[in-house]
């Protein structure tokens, strides 16, 4: 008789959640709108299964021609999954993004390319101008209570450079990272630029960074770098040590 029960329970809740994907995305949004705030969709079309909203704001992010495909695999594993992909800025973006049954955000797989300048200025760090291009390949995300979540993946950021307060150019630059005591860990290095930087960085939720890094010099560097460098990193062997810690 349990075992008969479990069945007519597991069928009532898999007819409930077809029912709710395949209605109209539409009809359905508003009824999560009161608890996602902050998020904003417009002109929506076709079902949450299948469908998609001519933009996305997520402050102080905005994504057009939004499309999405739920996962079904992933209620196995207790999330609600959905493969996403829209613009940004002009760039192709996509992930997986949902939540888990705990009401948890979810987001895998990340992938897209921004200008490197529009990261800064999304975090705040408008003083500082960047050049460039950042690809970006993010494979997990594990979200804070409160803060900024700690992130696994890689980003490449092409064509580097500081273009004010001060110009320099660096190369290439890359950074892994992976997710450590619901912090941000990773390693930086950069090429062909006017530094060759290796760098232990580290990323915590409240903000607070820090930058480890081994520098050389590699061609003229502006005098405001080089008054930087010889007051805060320790200089041996042709080598700068520089060691930073500051929060967003």
């Amino acid at each position: 008789m349990k075992a008969w029960w479990r069945s007519v329970l597991a069928g009532a809740v898999a007819y409930l959640l077809f029912l709710l994907v395949a209605a109209p995305a539409a009809k359905v949004w508003p009824l999560f709108q009161s608890q996602l705030q902050n998020i904003r969709l417009a002109d929506i079309e076709g079902s949450l299964w299948s469908g998609k909203a001519a933009q996305l704001d997520v402050p102080p992010l905005q994504l057009k021609d939004v499309r999405w495909r739920f996962r079904p695999f992933g209620l196995f594993v207790g999330r609600a999954v959905f493969n996403v992909r829209g613009q940004l800025q002009a760039q192709r973006i996509r992930a997986k993004v949902g939540a888990t049954f705990l009401g948890r955000p979810y987001l895998s797989d990340l992938r897209g390319r921004i200008s490197a300048n529009d990261l800064f200025y999304w975090l705040g760090l408008k003083q500082v101008q960047l050049g460039g291009q950042l690809d970006f390949h993010i494979d997990d995300v594990e979200w804070s209570e409160s803060g900024l979540p700690a992130m696994a993946g890689t980003a490449w950021w092409s064509l580097a450079r500081i273009v004010s307060p001060v110009e320099l150019a660096l190369g290439n630059a890359q950074l892994e990272t992976q997710i450590g005591d619901a912090l941000t860990q990773g390693k930086l290095q950069t090429s062909g630029g006017a530094l060759l930087v290796q760098a232990d960085v580290e990323l915590k939720a409240d903000g607070a960074y820090r930058f480890d890094a081994d520098i050389q010099k590699k061609a003229d560097l502006p005098q405001a770098v080089e008054k930087f460098l010889s007051t805060f990193a320790d200089y041996k062997d042709g080598n700068y040590r520089l060691e930073w810690a500051d929060k967003l």
